[in-house]
């Protein structure tokens, strides 16, 4: 993610490194001239280094005689409970049809979905779902308010679900699956769960909220409850708005990231009711994944397979998109 908004050390020769991927997927389409191609990237990647990047990865599509479509897409408009806007371009070879956008489906708040272009002018994939769309917009409640409840470091990897869906969406998602895995969470240190604990469950309650106050460690050490750091840097870093944040159960989640953590850039990842992390269930949920896919590796390797996806109901309308022009270029034939 060397474009990344949530990557602090974009300059970094790793970043870098991301960056001059991009070159290296546009060399394996100029080799391969697949009949089409399709680049995924955060929203970020249209801004930067001045838009010079984004630019080039279009133009080298064009100069090597594709055709070209781009733009921003807001997967909570298509059907998850997620903020997460990113960048797509669809390529297509000469004499094929280029796919279109998919229609947004759900109702979702969507800034910043415009591409600015030469002399003011701006560019929006997507409709606006402003003025409305089929369906509402999916909450937290909708997505995970049928799992069972767990405590902070839960590492049983099979469960009972314990109840029956209330949301078309989590009957959905669970499908035939009858065992619940991978509810798992993160283990928060002493302090940080004591932090947790302290937390209001209300909706949009974060570190803003934490008595200030000192507390007692097992250790017999005695520690601040507002972590130092947050109320001497706040006004730099628009308050840190959201870190130790709970989720709101008639809300959204904030964009899933690899790595939950209540100081990570997306700090806003404590359960609406619970004293814990969200957990890897929760989070591949919040991205669409159904309860019947399994992901691999450590509690961490299964948060960086999800953060790092996309979302499965997007990726299924982009492909509808993609089968729909398949389907009309034979037609013609």
């Amino acid at each position: 993610q060397g474009f990344s908004g949530m990557n602090r050390f974009n300059q970094s020769p790793w970043s870098k490194v991301q960056c001059e991927m991009i070159l290296a997927f546009l060399s394996f389409a100029e080799y391969f001239r697949p009949r089409f191609f399709l680049l995924e990237n955060v929203r970020n990647f249209v801004s930067f280094n001045k838009g010079q990047t984004f630019r080039l990865a279009v133009a080298s599509l064009l100069e090597m005689g594709y055709q070209v479509r781009f733009g921003i897409l807001e997967a909570g408009t298509f059907g998850v409970a997620q903020s997460r806007k990113r960048a797509f371009i669809w390529a297509a070879a000469p004499g094929e049809i280029l796919p279109d956008w998919p229609e947004p489906m759900h109702v979702f708040a969507s800034p910043e979905l415009k591409i600015t272009l030469p002399d003011g002018k701006y560019y929006a994939a997507a409709k606006s779902t402003a003025g409305g769309a089929p369906f509402r917009a999916i909450t937290v409640r909708d997505t995970i308010g049928d799992l069972p409840k767990v405590e902070n470091g839960a590492s049983k990897l099979i469960l009972e679900y314990g109840g029956e869906p209330t949301s078309w969406f989590q009957k959905k998602i669970r499908g035939s699956t009858i065992a619940l895995n991978d509810h798992i969470s993160k283990e928060m240190n002493e302090l940080n769960l004591i932090r947790c604990k302290h937390i209001p469950k209300r909706p949009g309650c974060d570190w803003h909220d934490l008595p200030d106050e000192k507390v007692k460690l097992s250790s017999g050490q005695m520690v601040d409850l507002i972590p130092w750091c947050l109320p001497n840097t706040a006004k730099r870093h628009n308050q840190w708005k959201g870190l130790y944040g709970r989720l709101d159960w008639e809300g959204n989640f904030p964009t899933s990231v690899t790595d939950p953590q209540p100081m990570g850039k997306v700090g806003m990842c404590f359960h609406p009711d619970q004293d814990r992390i969200i957990t890897v269930r929760e989070c591949a949920r919040s991205q669409g994944f159904p309860d019947s896919y399994q992901f691999s590796g450590t509690i961490q390797s299964k948060h960086r397979q999800i953060g790092n996806a996309v979302p499965p109901p997007l990726a299924f309308a982009l492909g509808r998109k993609l089968k729909e022009a398949v389907d009309a270029k034979r037609q013609q034939a």
